[in-house]
């Protein structure tokens, strides 16, 4: 019996209310999307692209503050290794005018080609001259000319400085190298900030090495920064009681934090930096918002533009896409509804069926299986579909077997390379992981990109254990030495290069902190001195050199310097123990 056809068993008519009932709810659906979270990603994105401006500042001035710690910390240890002792230092002018005078080429080179640098001195303690009218050091500042030119100083103008708590006694009392806050100095006529690091011997202060820099001129650099049109840059103290702009330094009315109201995440005031985020806050009758990074001498580096100017264009943006896209749904809608108006026969849905078939898509929806060709059709369509299904299947299932077995190959290929570089007495990297690494370094090198330092260390007194106690007792001993290098550089590659050999290449922190790791390696080696037991005690030969680019050529330049001061070490070891090779 035929059935009676009514206005809705038409396709065409069905498929026409299917595309305007969907478009109308695709509508909706991008209108939602673009009110709700459009306006949040372009709000994290402004956040991010304005913290990342800061960071990418932060870490410029960060480069030359570091050079300034590396240049005192230098000096600082070569003045150090030129004082005998408190007694002889105090005693000897001549050796301290000397001291001085030698390191003048060395305070010259550090200072001069740093343009925000405005002195650098080194002078003796009053604890080791006294209070006389003598001067006891140097001091170098920069004339109009840019010029270093020696300044006078005497000891008793010490005690007379108005800002003698900054470079003298504050470091002093800290017993540490420190970055001072800003200060006005009447002999310079300019606000400066110092780097300081005091030297002890036998815990008596004998001197300090310092270098000041131009405030001014550094603010000067920080204004130049522009971030889109109105954004600004300027420095803050890192405890937020003073914010510095040049035109505020110059009149003395700097505001602190507690003058800017904040609105939003005000808890990131006290952070080290905003991270991924932004601080609103009103700064008389301003709306602005403001990120910051926090500087190796404590103060904080900030990025601030007006509320409107960032979001602003966020607004517009989100009004503009919402707009768009009603616009492209109404159109789309519209578009689709006459097109399928067209559509008089079925046999469109199944030619897109076919279509889908054919990109590997077999959940296609056909039209029902009536009594008529179109069901016909449909049917045979369904059968083949099953059929290609189950094959597509079978084929599925043997690709996956053969990507397991290619994966296993890989996973086999990698554990494989991964014991070929680690050495299996120690667990560290063996020597063939150090001669790929030496040749990534020398290829650094070339592009001018490297930056690295060597540490090298040799096993002391293993043949006396080896000959005394067994080669198992000199495992152990090489295993312990593995391991107090692994602890005291945590964050670098250890390698073992020899029987009794080892290289240490400094990276991340390890490396920018060096000079604390080298430290934090001689408590551990002295500490396992300390040990009852011989066979607990370690003793390492240590040297090291840091890559120099305007001298260094090659990984083995670098490696020669470590090797040298470490035999050096070696000889002064076994000298002092009475050691002769044969014992």
């Amino acid at each position: 019996m035929e059935k009676k056809k009514t206005f809705f068993s038409s396709i065409s008519t069905k498929l026409v209310l299917l595309i305007v009932i969907g478009t109308f709810a695709l509508a909706v659906c991008l209108l939602t999307i673009c009110v709700l979270l459009t306006g949040r990603i372009l709000t994290k994105n402004a956040a991010t692209q304005m913290n990342l401006f800061c960071e990418e500042r932060g870490n410029d001035l960060d480069t030359d503050l570091l050079r300034i710690e590396d240049a005192v910390g230098s000096l600082s240890k070569w003045t150090k290794n030129k004082i005998p002792d408190v007694k002889t230092i105090s005693e000897d002018k001549v050796l301290r005018d000397g001291i001085v005078r030698e390191a003048d080429d060395l305070i010259r080179y550090m200072t001069e080609h740093n343009d925000f640098i405005q002195g650098a001195y080194i002078h003796y303690t009053l604890d080791v001259t006294g209070a006389t009218k003598n001067d006891e050091g140097v001091y170098y500042t920069r004339d109009e000319n840019g010029k270093f030119m020696i300044i006078p100083f005497s000891q008793e103008e010490i005690e007379k400085d108005p800002v003698a708590e900054y470079w003298y006694y504050g470091p002093i009392k800290s017993g540490k190298a420190v970055w001072t806050k800003p200060y006005f100095d009447l002999s310079v006529e300019d606000y400066l900030i110092s780097y300081i690091e005091p030297i002890f011997v036998e815990d008596t202060p004998v001197a300090i090495i310092g270098i000041d820099i131009s405030f001014t001129r550094l603010l000067k650099w920080v204004a130049t920064y522009k971030y889109n049109e109105t954004g600004y840059m300027y420095l803050k103290a890192g405890d937020g009681t003073a914010h510095y702009h040049l035109d505020d330094l110059v009149s003395g009315k700097m505001h602190s934090d507690a003058e800017d109201h904040v609105v939003e995440n005000g808890d990131l005031m006290k952070a080290e930096s905003t991270g991924d985020s932004l601080i609103r806050c009103f700064f008389r009758n301003t709306d602005r918002v403001m990120v910051f990074v926090t500087l190796r001498n404590g103060m904080k580096f900030v990025l601030c533009d007006s509320y409107s100017d960032i979001f602003n264009e966020r607004d517009r943006a989100a009004l503009l896409m919402g707009l768009v896209s009603v616009g492209l749904t109404i159109a789309g809608a519209a578009v689709a509804a006459i097109m399928a108006s067209r559509i008089t026969n079925p046999l469109t849905k199944l030619t897109a069926a076919a279509e889908q078939i054919s990109t590997g898509n077999y959940d296609v929806v056909l039209p029902p299986e009536k009594g008529d060709e179109v069901g016909d059709l449909s049917k045979a369509f369904r059968i083949a579909i099953d059929k290609i299904r189950a094959r597509a299947e079978d084929n599925r299932l043997r690709m996956a077997q053969n990507a397991l077995e290619i994966k296993k190959q890989k996973s086999d290929l990698v554990i494989m390379r991964d014991l070929a570089y680690i050495d299996s007495l120690t667990k560290v990297k063996n020597k063939t992981a150090y001669e790929d690494t030496i040749g990534f370094i020398d290829e650094q090198i070339r592009s001018g990109t490297a930056e690295f330092a060597v540490v090298m260390c040799d096993l002391n007194f293993l043949k006396n254990i080896n000959d005394s106690l067994g080669h198992q007792a000199g495992d152990d001993m090489i295993k312990k030495a593995a391991g107090i290098l692994c602890q005291a550089f945590p964050m670098s590659t250890v390698f073992r290069i020899g029987g009794d050999e080892f290289v240490v290449l400094p990276g991340g922190v390890d490396y920018a902190k060096i000079n604390e790791k080298l430290e934090t390696l001689n408590m551990l080696l002295e500490q396992q001195n300390n040990a009852s037991e011989e066979s607990e005690r370690v003793s390492l030969a240590v040297g090291s050199a840091i890559y120099d680019r305007e001298k260094d050529h090659s990984y083995k330049d670098v490696f020669n310097r470590a090797d040298k001061l470490m035999y050096e070490h070696k000889q002064l070891i076994h000298k002092e123990s009475g050691y002769s090779g044969r014992q």
